[in-house]
């Protein structure tokens, strides 16, 4: 530049000196540091308002990533030199360039020299069709200051141009795909090579972009974005504003309309270069009516080391559904109806953390109708460290599948992953209590629950507890003491034996085990016993048909799926040394027969009508269930079948013979709805 003053300087000697009106210069290759010039023309003409430069040259080479230009063309119509400074208010300048193309701008140019200051503002440079201006102002010391904007830039088009300079990260942007229009403006401040501080300001109505693998997409989104950035000691402290009302995005699994939800962010923070360690001092994110959320984290290029965050109260249902149910799919709580309030404090420091949330008037209905919750709220805590927090928590109702359970609350301790119980929980269930002792749920970071406690049920009505499971109406009590139960890889065991009081004898349920309780296809295992059942209370429950005696029986190798039998070995019988007084009446004697398969209703056709009820020995019926059939026996064996009832005792006498040994188990079942729904043999 210098050289070009003093060029001018001979220009004008030489006009005064030759009295001529204009002054040519002719340069074969001109060289001043990185920049070289061939076949340069300069043509200075003196007008009536000063001097008037036209500039030419074949080619200019400037340094990366400019490179070369062609086809140099430059009029300054007024250009004003004076001591130290020089100045063009109006010029134009055009050029080739392999990737800009031809180019005809605008500029306005000032100059001191000396002092090494240079102010430059260039309009209308088209790149990738897109108009751009630039405000450009050098200070002494190499200090620099440059505004660059554009009111509508085409993405795709600016990338295709700037990927080939953007040497450090080209294989990370080219596995992304970005369309529709942007303005921008551009504030940077600088010295030598080096950004210093950067503003950058960004407006679209149409932004689309997406990685090639489809986990990140957005359509047309509407997005206003400010960003600040200022580097000290090779640190980057930086700020941000985003807002996106508009469009549609998807982030695995995340989708959000943000035309119906809007949604913005704002932070502030450090990035650490060297240590590649970003701190964000504060964060707000803030989606109305969904979610509210505000803190501060640190993390480097791996994990999150540390966080501060904070969820004010906000609706369940709608945190739910947008952010939190794309994250349970195939999950016992994927498809949940909630209503309520949620809040949330959220700690983390290195490898603890502590998480409090507080719930207000909760309700939980899992559709596929496996548990529910109503009025639930308190305080549920849970932490890593050796902290204790307290969770404390109160319902009004709640279920499991069938079973209802009344108003309840819940106090406990935690630390180090596991919860335990601070008091006996007194849980209702029907018309009798559950009371919990020795409650501990563990739950370590990324393995599965494991619970245990011990308890005591009080009676409960086998009235309400087999119309809560429709079941058939059965009488008597269920209670007892509940050895300890536990809850590990998902399997529920009860080590030791429940004992259940029903229809005068004892039922004794060993080996139960529960797998998956929670998931799409609960198994159910057990070995029962059953010992002393009075058989005039059991089918006058049942409404079978009177029958007197006892029973006795056993149910091995029990299998529920989904709560469905699918599989097991039962067998029930007149116990050996039976010395109670057996009868059976002419209705039990036809639906046992109609049960093993036998015709109904023979009694009323024959002698046998004008007996009220016959005598018998011993009775007995047995099932081995194993792929959806029932191989079916008695207590012996007759010439066609097997026997149901065997007779003997006083007279009269009477044999019930079973003739179907294989039976379809929906088959049995609707045998067994039959004889339920009988009104029993006519007696003509």
């Amino acid at each position: 530049m210098n050289k070009l003053i003093a060029a001018c300087g001979l220009w004008l000697f030489a006009t005064a000196a030759i009295a001529s009106d204009s002054v040519s210069l002719s340069i074969g290759k001109w060289l001043f540091k990185d920049i070289q010039a061939d076949n340069a023309q300069f043509d200075l003409t003196l007008t009536p308002t000063g001097l008037s430069l036209i500039a030419s040259a074949d080619s200019v080479q400037l340094p990366a990533p400019v490179g070369q230009l062609k086809q140099i063309t430059l009029t300054c119509k007024r250009l004003v030199i004076q001591a130290q400074h020089f100045s063009c208010p109006k010029g134009q300048f055009g050029f080739t360039h392999a990737d800009l193309g031809k180019q005809n701008v605008d500029f306005e140019l000032s100059a001191k020299p000396d002092n090494n200051q240079y102010h430059l503002i260039v309009s209308d440079l088209t790149i990738a069709d897109a108009s751009f201006n630039i405000d450009f102002d050098w200070q002494d010391q190499s200090r620099w200051h440059a505004i660059i904007a554009s009111p509508q830039v085409q993405i795709k088009k600016v990338l295709t141009i700037a990927l080939p300079y953007l040497s450090d990260e080209p294989q990370t942007l080219a596995d992304w795909d970005s369309d529709g229009t942007i303005s921008l403006h551009t504030d940077l401040v600088g010295h030598a090579d080096v950004i210093e501080k950067a503003q950058l300001d960004i407006t679209s109505t149409s932004l689309n972009v997406s990685d090639n693998a489809g986990r990140y997409v957005s359509e047309q989104l509407a997005v206003t974005m400010q960003a600040k950035l200022e580097q000290q000691h090779k640190n980057w402290q930086w700020q941000t504003q985003l807002t996106v009302n508009g469009g549609q995005a998807y982030a695995e699994p995340i989708f959000i309309d943000a035309s119906t939800t809007p949604f913005s962010f704002s932070g502030q923070g450090q990035w650490r270069q060297q240590d590649k360690l970003v701190t964000v001092s504060h964060f707000e994110f803030n989606q109305p009516n969904v979610v509210q959320l505000s803190g501060a984290l640190t993390a480097d290029d791996t994990n999150i080391t540390q966080a501060d965050i904070t969820l004010n109260k906000t609706a369940l249902s709608s945190l739910y559904k947008t952010w939190l149910q794309p994250f349970m799919t195939g999950t016992a709580v994927d498809n949940l109806q909630l209503a309520g309030q949620v809040q949330m404090h959220y700690q983390h420091t290195a490898d603890t953390y502590q998480l409090l949330v507080g719930l207000d008037d909760v309700y939980i209905d899992d559709q596929a109708q496996r548990f529910g919750i109503d009025g639930l709220s308190g305080n549920l805590a849970w932490t890593n460290s050796d902290k204790v927090m307290t969770t404390d928590l109160s319902w009004h109702s709640a279920y499991v599948y069938s079973i209802a359970m009344g108003g309840s609350s819940l106090l406990a301790e935690v630390d180090s992953s596991t919860l335990s119980l601070t008091e006996t929980w007194h849980l209702p269930i029907l018309d009798g209590e559950l009371q919990l002792n020795q409650l501990q749920l563990h739950y370590p970071d990324g393995e599965h629950a494991t619970w245990s406690f011990d308890g005591l049920l009080t009676p409960i009505s086998m009235e309400s507890l087999s119309a809560a499971l429709d079941w058939p109406l059965l009488h008597g009590k269920l209670s007892g003491v509940i050895p300890r139960v536990s809850y590990v890889d998902q399997k529920i065991e009860v080590n030791g034996a429940l004992m259940v009081k029903l229809f005068e004898g004892t039922t004794v349920i060993r080996d139960l085990r529960l797998n998956k309780p929670f998931g799409a296809l609960p198994q159910l295992y057990a070995n029962i016993d059953l010992v002393g059942l009075d058989l005039e209370t059991l089918t006058r429950t049942f409404d079978f048909g009177k029958i007197t005696g006892k029973l006795d029986g056993t149910v091995k190798n029990l299998r529920l799926s989904n709560w469905q039998p699918v599989q097991f070995e039962a067998q029930f019988a007149t116990p050996e040394g039976d010395k109670s007084r057996r009868k059976i009446s002419q209705r039990a004697v036809d639906n046992l027969s109609q049960i093993g398969g036998g015709a109904s209703g023979i009694l009323s056709r024959s002698f046998l009508r004008f007996f009220e009820d016959f005598s018998y020995k011993g009775l007995g019926l047995s099932c081995q269930l194993l792929n959806n059939v029932c191989q079916m026996s008695g207590v012996g064996e007759s010439e066609n079948g097997y026997y149901i009832v065997k007779g003997g005792g006083l007279p009269p006498r009477i044999n019930v013979v079973g003739y179907t040994r294989r039976v379809d188990w929906s088959d049995l079942i609707e045998r067994l709805k039959a004889v339920q729904n009988s009104s029993g043999p006519v007696i003509q």
